[in-house]
């Protein structure tokens, strides 16, 4: 198991007495190896047979004294060697020995327990010649507590796993055994399960295979070693054979003359990193030296070798030259073909410090490196176009450091000589048929292949040829098709096409282009598309399938008549003796209805807002040529005529009663005729009739009256139950007056759109269904937007800006009739309300910086004011820049000819202004102070030297006091003069 950790214990040594414990154990650390070293031999010595050896007895291991029957006391210490081959080259992060009591004699002596390293447990191991004691590791005292036998010993050795693997040891051994006072008395003795090595370990990382890449070259010596320069890319490759390792990289660079500037350039991931970096910063014959160094969750392994590069930061300074063999022409009609190869020569044209060749060719984009056949030399490639046409070889040189030169571009026209094809598919085992031609005149056959299968040759007549093939299966084949001059192939394409078992449908009558009308009569061909069709199984999109028995030769005619309007679509599938059936074909078509279409929103929700009373839109279509109008009548009254010769249009009717009406519509022909009828139901609900009239209009406003109408649409109503949907205060109710109606005046208290829920209640006891409107909240105050917010100071005294006045919720611009205003303790201004605008703006200049209060609201048509709103305007201290003669944001002027612009404003008491003018390079074209007049204004004249270009102006005001403006910038265009 391997897991990860980043927290690395060694050396310390712990001596832990461990029971039952509530708490679970610790999650493992993740990247970890776990596992128990092996115990390769234990033993324990007994002072009664101080010359017999015991190795690897049978039992636990018993240590201090005991007395036999015979009064012979046995003084006995136990001694375990474990095998650390496994854990070589790994890092040691956790080694605890362990054992627990199996046997005590009493629980009530103390017992001092001691563990040492000793000597290697061996075959001749005696109580005379035990292993010997090298250093104590660890001390405890048993037998107090209340785990006796039991008690748990655990001892971190890590510290001396890590140091007998530093000796190159292969194995560690440990004692355990009574402390000297204690080891004689019988009470103190005990029994101890064998000893456990628990191990956590890590297989550090390492690297190797060191080298640069794009182009491949070694790791090198100081002595000999590659060279590289610009964007230069570094890899290695780096192992560790632990499970679900994740492992990064480090690598690094320095100057081998200059050591101490070493600088980590790249962090890789993965077993083969690949880290780039930019060399160009060291001068040319500069020697690097770098290296790698892997890591993984849990420790850092050592860098690898160290490798050496020369820097070469010169690219080759001219293009190879490209000579073709094949493709020389640059002008239609050209040369080759698309699928015809050609040869061509990159020549580096004796440059010996040129090793090899990127190209590419503009059809396919990929670009290849080939080396070239020696330094300085040439390289042969093949290329070879897809399509006619314009086409180019794009080509640059590479130096032995990866430098790129710059792109040789040789243009070419490809000859269109490539074979068209047509396929016309039959289906699968049937003949289909392939029709080919080329535009070129020299044709004298074809050839193609299916999916890679031998070639079928046809001669060409007059560059055009015909071949049947027959598809074994269905499903996606690659066409390859070439052209042929002789025994020359000039050109070739290749063509995917699908190829499916699906059958042929056909029909006259309802298949398009027809459009079929309700009640026509035709048939549906079935032609199949694979061999031994018996039948065929078919569905108008209903799921009723039904079957067709087939002809002789595998097709079926079906009769269908039109009995319904509407969508259709047709699924048919061939079905062979055996029972295989094809891929399903489909079709699709539509039968128009000889009746109009009627639709009707009454019903419709959500709310519904049908009534007695209540108008309701009554849709009439049809898709009958030549219709010119309906004849429609409502709820058994007279019909009325369409007026406006439309074949979809809408009408409107007024129920008078609750419950089920009719509507019945014809439509009407240019010759006079009629359509049959159409009818439907349109049920009006029983609800009662409620609306809300507020101050201006069906909605309410806050804090201003509104009156709720409630009208009856059932007989003899004596009261209505109304309620806010969601309002905790649950239902009200308010009784009707005779005609049964009932008003309620409310006050909105904030902005919304509840829903209001009404029943009418008869006299005995009847409810009506329960009747739901929206009745929106407006909100009457005055919302603003402009060039001042409350967050961010903006402008400054003197600059001037807009105040933008609207509507909150709802925006009740058809009863707003002007906006009242005004700033800080300024005089009240009034603005008529902008009626082509949603927003109503007035400009407005601070006369202070910092924080600015406005005030404002609002009069409706009815004369009452609305509450007043208050907004705060941070002024900053920005300086005002105009100028007539080059406008901000705008190309004006030229060269020589001079603009003044007028500076103002930013703060009271302004009495200079610095200034400074910036072309569009960023260069000063001038700059100075400007003494301001009385009013704090100043005129400054600048003359642009340099034409079409973007100059901008830094202004800085300055009080008497010293204190700054805000920095202003103003950007303005030079015309070229």
């Amino acid at each position: 198991m391997k897991t990860k950790s980043r927290r690395i214990l060694r050396g310390a040594t712990v001596l832990a007495l461990v029971a039952a414990s509530a708490t679970g154990p610790a999650q493992p650390a993740q990247a970890m190896n776990y596992s128990s070293a092996p115990l390769s031999a234990w033993t324990f010595t007994d002072s009664a047979t101080p010359t017999t050896a015991s190795v690897k007895p049978a039992g636990n291991a018993p240590v201090g004294s005991t007395v036999d029957g015979a009064g012979t006391t046995h003084t006995r210490r136990a001694y375990f060697t474990f095998d650390l081959a496994a854990f070589r080259g790994q890092a040691i992060h956790k080694a605890s020995l362990s054992m627990y009591e199996t046997e005590v004699a009493d629980c009530t002596t103390p017992a001092p327990i001691e563990i040492w390293r000793t000597g290697k447990v061996t075959d001749k191991s005696t109580w005379r010649k035990s292993p010997a004691e090298l250093e104590l590791v660890a001390q405890r005292t048993l037998g107090a507590g209340p785990y006796c036998p039991g008690a748990y010993v655990s001892v971190d050795v890590a510290g001396y796993v890590t140091a007998a693997l530093a000796r190159n040891e292969k194995t560690l051994s440990f004692g355990v055994r009574l402390a000297a006072a204690a080891e004689p008395d019988p009470k103190a003795g005990r029994s101890l399960h064998p000893m456990l090595l628990s191990m956590t370990t890590n297989t550090v990382p390492t690297v190797s295979a060191q080298r640069l890449r794009n182009p491949d070259r070694a790791c090198g010596t100081l002595d000999r070693h590659p060279a590289a320069g610009g964007t230069t890319y570094f890899t290695a490759t780096v192992t560790d054979p632990d499970p679900n390792a994740y492992v990064t990289t480090d690598f690094s660079l320095w100057p081998v003359d200059n050591p101490e500037t070493k600088t980590r350039f790249g962090y890789g991931y993965g077993f083969t990193p690949l880290v780039s970096t930019d060399l160009r910063a060291y001068p040319d014959g500069t020697v690097l030296a770098w290296s790698v160094q892997a890591k993984d969750d849990d420790d850092q392994g050592e860098w690898g070798k160290t490798c050496y590069l020369t820097i070469d930061n010169t690219a080759p300074a001219a293009a190879p030259a490209v000579i073709a063999r094949k493709y020389v022409e640059t002008q239609y009609p050209g040369a080759g073909g698309p699928g015809v190869a050609g040869t061509f020569l990159l020549d580096a044209q004796g440059d010996r410090d040129v090793v090899a060749f990127d190209y590419y060719e503009n059809q396919s984009q990929i670009s290849t490196t080939v080396a070239a056949n020696h330094p300085g030399g040439r390289a042969k490639i093949s290329v070879t176009p897809f399509r006619a046409g314009d086409d180019q070889l794009n080509a640059r040189s590479v130096d032995r450091a990866g430098n790129r030169g710059p792109w040789k571009n040789y243009a070419f026209y490809v000859r269109d000589t490539a074979p068209r094809i047509d396929v016309l598919i039959g289906g699968v085992g049937l003949p289909s048929t392939i029709n080919l031609y080329s535009r070129a005149t020299d044709v004298t056959s074809f050839g193609f292949t299916v999916d890679g299968g031998p070639e079928t040759t046809v001669p060409a007549v007059d560059s055009k040829a015909t071949a049947q093939v027959v598809f074994a299966t269905k499903g996606t084949k690659t066409i390859v098709s070439r052209s042929y001059a002789g025994k020359k192939m000039i050109g070739s394409d290749t063509q995917q096409i699908y190829v499916d078992d699906a059958p042929k449908l056909a029909s006259a009558q309802f298949l398009f282009p027809a459009e079929p009308i309700l009640g026509d009569q035709g048939t549906f061909t079935f032609t199949p598309r694979t061999t031994g069709v018996v039948a065929y199984l078919y569905d108008f999109g209903d799921g009723d399938q039904k079957r067709v028995d087939a002809a002789a030769d595998g097709t079926a005619t079906l009769a269908w008549t039109a009995t319904k309007p509407g969508y259709f679509s047709l699924g048919v599938t061939s079905v062979t003796a055996d029972g295989t059936r094809s891929t399903t074909a489909y079709d699709q078509f539509w039968v128009t209805d000889t009746r109009p279409a009627i639709w009707s929103d009454a019903g419709q929700c959500c709310p519904v807002r049908d009534g007695v009373g209540v108008p309701v839109r009554v849709s009439l279509s049809s898709d009958l040529p030549g219709v010119t109008g309906f004849v429609y009548s409502y709820d058994g009254g007279p019909e009325k005529t369409t007026t406006d010769g439309a074949a979809y249009t809408d009408v409107t009717v007024t129920p008078a009663h609750v419950g089920d009406s009719t509507f019945t519509a014809r439509a009407i022909f240019a010759d006079g005729t009629f359509s049959p009828s159409n009818t439907i139901t349109i049920s009006i609900t029983n609800a009662p009739v409620v609306t809300n009239k507020g101050p201006y209009a069906d909605y309410a406003v806050v804090g201003r009256e509104s009156t709720l109408t409630f009208k009856p649409a059932t007989p003899d109503v004596v009261s209505y139950r109304y309620q806010w949907i969601g309002d905790p205060d649950g239902s009200q109710t308010v009784d009707a007056a005779a005609d049964g109606s009932a008003q309620v005046v409310w006050t909105a208290a904030y902005v919304s759109v509840p829903m209001l829920g009404v029943v009418a209640v008869s006299r005995d006891g009847t409810e009506s269904d329960e009747r739901r409107i929206y009745v929106e909240i407006n909100d009457p105050g005055v919302e603003y937007e402009g060039s001042w917010n409350d967050w961010f100071p903006a402008g400054g005294v003197g600059v001037p800006g807009r105040l933008g006045f609207f509507g909150g919720w709802g925006g009740m611009a058809d009863a707003t009739v002007k906006y009242l205003w005004h700033v800080n303790d300024g005089a009240v201004q009034e603005v008529t309300r902008d009626e082509n605008s949603s927003v109503t703006d007035v400009s407005y200049t601070p006369d202070r910086t910092g924080e600015n209060t406005l005030y404002v609201q609002r009069q409706f048509t009815d004369g009452v004011l609305s509450p007043i709103r208050q907004y705060t305007l941070m002024v900053g201290a920005e300086v005002f820049v105009q100028s007539a003669d080059y406008p901000a944001g705008s190309w004006k002027g030229g060269p020589g000819v001079a603009g003044t612009f007028h500076l103002s404003g930013g703060l009271p008491g302004v009495v200079s202004f610095d200034y400074r003018f910036t072309d569009g390079n960023g260069a000063e074209a001038a700059a100075g102070t400007a003494a301001a007049d009385s009013s704090g204004a100043a005129d400054v004249v600048f003359t642009p030297a340099t034409g079409f270009s973007w100059h901008t102006l830094t202004v800085t005001g300055h009080t008497a006091d010293g204190t700054a403006t805000d920095e202003t910038t103003y950007s303005f265009g030079v015309n070229q003069g």
